[in-house]
């Protein structure tokens, strides 16, 4: 999982780019400096606009927004969609044809909350929102434990999701490793 990290030194994303091709899954969240470094970061799985969207306060004509349903092609689409979880900051995705294909999950107003992509046998995954509840209180919901097991259960490591059972075959591991900024 990486979380606002910055720039790293080539070694160190080699290795994560190694990884992914590998079979790793990078979790990722939003936060105010991936939001200022997003366009020379590679681990992305969408282009983001600079900068972060705020939804709430004087300064702005938007509202909170809630979460829309998950799509069908999502790995959450067998999931309902959380009704108390709310988004009052985001990082927006640049508009792009292959959105739609990426986007795992929305708001209401059709804007990207969680986007993911595969790398080789890996895959990224992003959060457009804080992993703490600043921006959102999803991860602050048992709605953001499914969403995790999801992720995890997609992973290489630890066997095939089957959405339509709703059962997993083999057992979840922790995580090899976990990059921190602080």
């Amino acid at each position: 999982v990486m979380a606002d990290i910055g720039v790293l030194p080539n070694s160190v994303e080699n290795n994560i780019s190694e990884w992914l091709e590998a079979g790793g899954t990078l979790v990722r969240f939003a936060g105010p400096r991936l939001a200022a470094s997003a366009e020379d970061d590679p681990f992305l799985p969408v282009a983001l606009r600079a900068g972060e969207r705020a939804l709430d306060g004087a300064l702005t004509w938007t509202e909170p927004q809630i979460v829309a349903p998950f799509p069908p092609n999502s790995p959450f689409a067998e999931l309902q969609a959380p009704l108390d979880v709310t988004v009052n900051r985001q990082l927006l995705a640049e508009p792009d044809p292959n959105l739609a294909d990426k986007t795992w999950s929305s708001l209401a107003d059709g804007t990207p909350l969680v986007t993911g992509e595969r790398r080789g046998k890996g895959s990224i995954v992003l959060f457009h929102v804080t992993a703490e509840a600043t921006w959102s209180n999803l991860p602050i919901s048992g709605s953001f434990v499914d969403m995790l097991r999801r992720i995890a259960d997609l992973s290489s490591n630890t066997g095939a999701l089957q959405i339509a059972t709703q059962t997993t075959s083999g057992e979840t591991l922790a995580p090899l490793r976990i990059i921190r900024s602080d």
